[in-house]
């Protein structure tokens, strides 16, 4: 006579699939168990029902009296993936998974599933992710990152994102082939993925993910612009993560004006570090008034509120419309930007062609400082 206690009838497991919305319910994992991208079956489940307190007495968590009693319990029946059944049951590692904890795991999970559910369709957000090399380095933006730093505010629209990625380029962003090439397959894959769906009223709000060089992910706002919907987002280090944290002090920033008259500007956006005049200098003459935006605090990882993107969009609008109403439309402004790939986003998005004097983005570069990459300028 077996030891263990009934198998979960079907309207258990219905139960415990519902709550668990299809995926893995321990801590940090939220598999989808229903697919496997890697195989592309799109019909296969890979789910395992396992028992917090074990059917069997002498099982993981088992209990003479509670076994039988709780092993057709939703309650007491875990959605997992097969790595994670097999650790939380593992014969050296199921002792590091008490009861306490793995009912922990479970009501987070069904907390997140309800929070997720419970936004509703106006809640739903198409991710755009752009990433590009930078420096010697590939760069990726993973989808389930994404979805992670979007709920429960917004959930994803699709199962994939809509990605425009460069990459196997035998050149690197130092290369001045990069710059003539990379920027016209970003607007390629933009027009081919996102603006027609726009247009047509299909995509209603961005979630965006971007990792590339500054100049690029400013022409990347210029796409979307800001009368699009949109959410821009940051990759943080502490905590890893593409959330904003919410924490720590709110940045403000100031603007400072140059020398009223002439028609070179040059726009610092000294928010990661301080930009010297003498390094404007060496890129493009003395014969320039200097214009600055600058944050209170300068430092990697400085924007760490949703508002502070907010803050700096209007300090942004506002610095651009003074210059253009003190040098004229026809000004020529130069752009020097020290500033988190969000903020360059948020600045290609601010700019308007009809609005504001066309745009020559610099990038700084190790070997010859501030060097021209692109221009945003009206068709």
């Amino acid at each position: 006579m077996s030891k263990r206690g009934k198998s979960p009838r079907e309207v258990t497991k219905l139960l415990v699939w519902a709550r668990a919305a299809g995926r893995c319910q321990f801590r940090n994992c939220r598999k989808s168990l229903d697919h496997d991208l890697l195989s592309g079956e799109f019909d296969f489940n890979s789910a395992y029902l396992a028992h917090i307190v074990s059917s069997d007495p002498n099982g993981p968590r088992g209990d003479e009296k509670r076994s039988h009693l709780l092993s057709d319990r939703a309650e007491n029946l875990m959605l997992m993936c097969d790595t994670h059944h097999r650790i939380i049951d593992g014969k050296t590692t199921w002792c590091d998974y008490p009861e306490e904890l793995l009912l922990e795991m479970k009501r987070e999970h069904e907390e997140w599933v309800d929070a997720v559910l419970s936004a509703g369709p106006d809640s739903r957000s198409h991710i755009l992710q752009f990433s590009a090399p930078i420096g010697p380095n590939e760069t990726a933006v993973p989808f389930d990152d994404c979805v992670e730093a979007i709920i429960p505010n917004r959930t994803p629209a699709e199962r994939r994102s809509a990605e425009i990625k460069v990459r196997g380029m035998h050149f690197k962003d130092s290369d001045p082939t990069y710059w003539s090439v990379q920027p016209e397959v970003l607007r390629e894959g933009f027009s081919k993925l996102i603006q027609g769906r726009f247009e047509s009223g299909d995509i209603r709000h961005l979630s965006v993910f971007g990792l590339a060089p500054i100049p690029l992910l400013m022409d990347l706002g210029r796409l979307i612009s800001d009368i699009s919907e949109a959410d821009v987002y940051e990759r943080h280090r502490e905590p890893a993560q593409w959330a904003w944290p919410e924490d720590g002090p709110n940045v403000e920033f100031s603007c400072s004006k140059g020398n009223q008259g002439g028609k070179r500007v040059a726009l610092k956006l000294s928010i990661t570090s301080h930009i010297s005049d003498d390094r404007i200098a060496a890129a493009v003459g003395c014969d320039v008034s200097v214009w600055e935006i600058r944050s209170n605090m300068q430092r990697h990882g400085v924007i760490r509120h949703k508002d502070d993107l907010s803050r700096f969009r209007t300090i942004v609008r506002s610095t651009l419309d003074e210059i253009k109403n003190e040098h004229g439309m026809d000004v020529e402004v130069m752009v020097f930007p020290a500033i988190p790939v969000s903020c360059a986003i948020e600045f290609g998005r601010v700019w308007q062609p009809k609005a504001h004097p066309d745009m020559e983005i610099y990038d700084q570069t190790k070997e010859d400082g501030f060097v021209h990459r692109l221009r945003l300028a009206g068709v």
